[in-house]
């Protein structure tokens, strides 16, 4: 399990939208389970909303935001431990350790994605006393809380971040999941070593600055401290944050007063940010330049639209300027003019609207034959269309998937059923074929969409009335039943609703298909019978270092 704080700016903070948001769970595809208040004289939802809203406005002096905004998520795997008396339970725990135990707060668990999570609005001014707490260090707090609660609820254990990847905070750390790509921060502290060496040897700063420029790389002044920055792009970090030695207090005790760089365009560049795929998949080559090239024929277009756009409307712009001038020099009563300067700014605008309203299709199409806007989606929407290599490449991240095989089927169809069991099969067996034998992919990487075309077959042989299915950012293939129930098929794993009888019937049919008889079903996981030793010996091993 992890758990995450979602910032607030002030200006944004409004305790009951976020109460109503994560009650309703309007996003679509969501799907709320349960929903609770604690800390309030009132059980009900609304009631406890509104008493939250008088606490807060009785406390004037908190220029802050007074609240805080927790999600804690769970692995698949834990869903068939999970119950609503554990949901509470664990909420409980959380705001005891923020120090929060005694504040009012609105609780709901949504399941969106293939991982149930807990949305927690505290309200961090006290009920009765009517200052504001604010969580101090909640981060490591959080994190110490989650071992503990994984080891006492029998969780799946989450280690958080990549191990041989470094350190990131949170806006790179999202940044990264969010796109697949590497982030300039990683860049930066990949290559911490080579910079400290160079630094070590510099003397001055135009040596310090020729060091970073061999990386890409440049130091400035930012606030009252320094920032390394791309030199091709935008992206920058917090010089410190890269390593203590490049504070500005250090550096100018070093070199001096901060002086800019001179002359480092003729600087050859071992190396500079290019925001590489994390995913580690050989394959992932022609599908980044084919992604590269797609961003910039998105670009490129989009820009286009963009200029004729500024065109017109400082057209539309000059001409109404013009308009105004020649009423401003009526000779007229000013009420009048007012009355004629206002409609003509009315015409103005609604001219402009019906100008970015004519470009409004023109863009739409540009999105919608190129839908990505980064390395992920685009790996998420080639795999949808069916592309097998997009997706081995979103799971290869995590680990490489085995090659999926078609399971010989259980033959305990009637006598009457088995010519229309063949078809089906034939039909499907087909495909299945067609897919493993394209052209140009290594073997590893041959793991065709079997999972679509199995629940088509469990369609066609009336094991369920009908699906929808989408591609996760980890190259999950998630399935949603007519009746809610969800399954998640991540390559080597299944999950399912553990709850839903009918997501557990469809999904051990669905394993039939995916592995035959050496499927093994714990809780709401199947998975491949000649791995549960592994897994077995896996979690051993993690109950041995906790």
């Amino acid at each position: 399990m992890i758990s995450r704080h979602i910032g607030i700016a002030p200006k944004n903070d409004n305790y009951a939208r976020l109460a109503r948001y994560i009650a309703a769970a309007g996003q679509e595809g969501e799907k709320l389970l349960t929903s609770w208040c604690a800390g309030c004289a009132e059980e009900d939802y609304v009631q406890g909303i509104a008493e939250i809203a008088e606490t807060q406005a009785l406390n004037t002096r908190a220029a802050h935001c007074k609240t805080y905004h927790l999600i804690v998520s769970f692995r698949p795997e834990d869903e068939a431990i999970l119950t609503p008396e554990t949901f509470k339970a664990i909420e409980e725990r959380f705001a005891g350790s923020l120090g929060l135990a005694e504040h009012q707060r609105h609780c709901a668990v949504h399941k969106n994605t293939g991982n149930l999570h807990v949305h927690i609005a505290y309200n961090l001014i006290h009920p009765e006393r009517l200052t504001m707490q604010e969580p101090f260090q909640e981060y490591h707090k959080r994190d110490r809380l989650c071992r503990e609660l994984e080891r006492e609820y029998g969780l799946a254990v989450d280690r958080g971040r990549e191990p041989e990847r470094p350190s990131l905070d949170g806006r790179a750390a999202q940044a990264e999941a969010h796109s697949g790509q590497e982030s300039f921060a990683s860049y930066a502290k990949r290559h911490t070593g080579e910079i400290l060496v160079a630094v070590d040897t510099a003397q001055d700063w135009q040596a310090l600055h020729t060091a970073l420029a061999r990386f890409g790389m440049e130091i400035k002044p930012h606030g009252n401290g320094l920032v390394v920055k791309d030199r091709h792009g935008k992206r920058a970090l917090k010089a410190s944050a890269l390593d203590r030695s490049l504070s500005m207090k250090k550096l100018e005790t070093r070199f001096g007063p901060y002086i800019p760089a001179q002359g480092l365009n003729d600087i050859q560049e071992q190396s500079r940010y290019q925001a590489e795929p994390l995913h580690r998949a050989p394959e992932r080559g022609k599908l980044f330049a084919e992604y590269r090239h797609g961003i910039e024929e998105r670009k490129t277009r989009l820009q286009a639209v963009k200029d004729r756009e500024d065109e017109m409307l400082a057209a539309i712009r000059e001409q109404w300027t013009a308009k105004r001038k020649e009423i401003e020099g009526m000779g007229i009563a000013k009420k009048n003019r007012r009355n004629l300067l206002s409609i003509a700014r009315k015409h103005e605008a609604e001219a402009i609207a019906k100008a970015r309203l004519n470009l409004t299709p023109e863009r739409e199409a540009v999105r919608q034959e190129l839908p990505f806007t980064s390395w992920n989606s685009f790996l998420q929407s080639k795999a949808e269309q069916g592309n097998e290599v997009a997706l081995a490449v979103l799971r290869s991240r995590q680990k490489n998937s085995a090659e999926e095989k078609e399971a010989t089927p259980v033959k305990d169809w009637s006598q009457h059923g088995r010519e229309q069991f063949a078809n089906v099969k034939a039909e499907y067996a087909a495909r299945e074929r067609a897919a493993l034998e394209l052209e140009g992919v290594s073997g590893k990487a041959k793991k065709r969409l079997l999972a679509v075309l199995r629940m088509e077959r469990l369609m066609a042989e009336g094991t369920l009335a009908g699906f929808q299915h989408k591609v996760d950012h980890k190259g999950a293939v998630i399935f949603t039943l007519p009746g809610g129930g969800v399954i998640r098929d991540e390559g080597k794993a299944l999950f399912f609703s553990a709850r839903n009888e009918a997501a557990r019937r469809v999904a051990l049919a669905y394993a039939q298909k995916k592995w035959g008889r050496d499927s093994i079903l714990e809780g709401n996981h199947i998975m491949r019978a000649q791995k549960r030793e592994h897994e077995k010996e896996k979690k051993r091993h993690q109950d041995m270092e906790r």
